[in-house]
């Protein structure tokens, strides 16, 4: 076979450059600390880099989606209880109205207080977070929620969306409570029924006590105690029209157990007076502030006024009560949400980690094996120019002479 000078210089001149280039390729590994310079290093390496960096960026999204849901849920968290403290207050006021030694006015300064806290609630519902959004407006951020109409009734402008962030594959997250479901949807009564008394009735009678012995078997119907003389009365279910209690003799303050509901009536009632017992229903927090004001503003004079006063301000209590006691759910709801935001905060940190690891391997360079690789190929192409400076001089005519 014969070989050219050209060939022996072409094929020694492609050998000293990819020499060249390994060694260029390995002192940038080593400066770099990479052992993927571009995608032709290790194709299959490449891919699934790309691959993990992506895993990565999708993670980093989902921490800033977790702490954007634990700042709006922080806020609804200290909205709501705020508007717990003012409740409580609410509560206290009602208690110092039910005190039968004060007289109306001073019963209309409590209410005036009453008022205000009224006002505090309100401001709390309609509070912004720092990015200048009604919290509790639902998804409909920009527009103010709550407003009270020329009648006073406070109306909910917003709507029952709650905005959801993802914070893992597959798992979202809502950022918080609408408004309706805190401030509007609360049960009245003590949660399962409600009392109530008729305004036509004439006597002092007034029902208490009121608590549920058997949830399973109160049926969602509507009930009466029809007092047929000042001394007995009848219990009728006014959805069926059946009569559950007939003839049954009147005790004040003795309890009187139907149909896993117990109550009882206090005060001397007459005859024909009528005491009504339903299922509980939604009531918003606003409702209940205003009727405990409007409830403990009236001029009881007559034993009969002061009996239908009290009987609203023990509704008011618990209907008080009940608010409470929904927004408590909100709050464990909120804190369970944010332990959850914890907890999947702390996963994705340690995916991230793992992730890291892994994609680290694929990447980084291994300085011992790139030292050793760079030391290699600098001796072969030494050994490759010298040995191309005698080769370059055995050509014929150098043989002549």
């Amino acid at each position: 076979m014969r070989i050219t000078t050209n060939q022996v210089f072409s094929q020694s001149l492609t050998g000293m450059l990819s020499l060249q280039e390994a060694i260029q390729r390995y002192q940038t590994q080593l400066s770099s600390g990479k052992r993927l310079l571009t995608a032709a290093d290790d194709p299959v390496a490449a891919a699934q880099s790309v691959n993990l960096s992506a895993h990565l960026e999708a993670l980093k999204q989902y921490d800033r989606n977790s702490n954007v849901v634990t700042l709006r849920l922080s806020e609804q968290d200290t909205a709501v209880g705020n508007t717990q403290n003012a409740l409580q207050r609410v509560r206290e006021l009602i208690l110092q109205a039910k005190n039968g030694a004060l007289s109306t006015s001073d019963r209309r300064a409590i209410a005036a207080e009453v008022g205000q806290r009224m006002n505090e609630v309100l401001n709390l519902a309609n509070q912004k977070n720092s990015s200048d959004e009604y919290v509790f407006a639902g998804t409909a951020v920009a527009a103010q929620p709550f407003t009270a109409n020329a009648a006073g009734t406070v109306l909910y402008n917003g709507n029952q969306n709650v905005r959801a962030l993802e914070i893992a594959d597959g798992r979202v997250m809502g950022d918080g409570f609408s408004g309706a479901e805190v401030f509007m949807a609360q049960r009245n009564g003590n949660g399962t029924f409600v009392t109530n008394f008729n305004v036509a009735n004439t006597g002092t009678g007034r029902l208490i006590n009121a608590a549920v012995t058997n949830i399973a078997a109160v049926a969602p119907a509507s009930f009466q105690i029809n007092f047929t003389s000042p001394t007995t009365y009848d219990v009728v279910n006014v959805t069926s029209g059946a009569t559950v209690l007939a003839a049954q003799p009147y005790t004040a303050s003795a309890a009187i157990n139907f149909n896993g509901i117990s109550v009882a009536v206090t005060g001397a009632p007459n005859a024909g007076d009528r005491f009504l017992i339903g299922p509980s229903q939604n009531q918003s927090i606003f409702a209940t502030i205003s009727k405990a004001q409007q409830d403990m503003s009236v001029d009881a004079t007559s034993p009969k006024l002061t009996s239908d006063m009290a009987s609203n301000l023990d509704r008011a209590l618990s209907d008080i009560d009940q608010a409470m006691s929904g927004l408590d759910s909100v709050r464990a709801q909120i804190g369970a949400r944010q332990n959850a935001l914890d907890s999947q905060t702390n996963t994705n940190a340690d995916l991230t980690v793992q992730i890291q690891t892994i994609k680290a391997k694929l990447e980084d360079v291994d300085p011992v094996a790139a030292i050793s690789n760079l030391a290699r190929q600098t001796q072969a192409l030494a050994a490759a120019q010298q040995a191309f400076v005698k080769v370059q001089g055995l050509s014929l005519f150098n043989y002549l002479r």
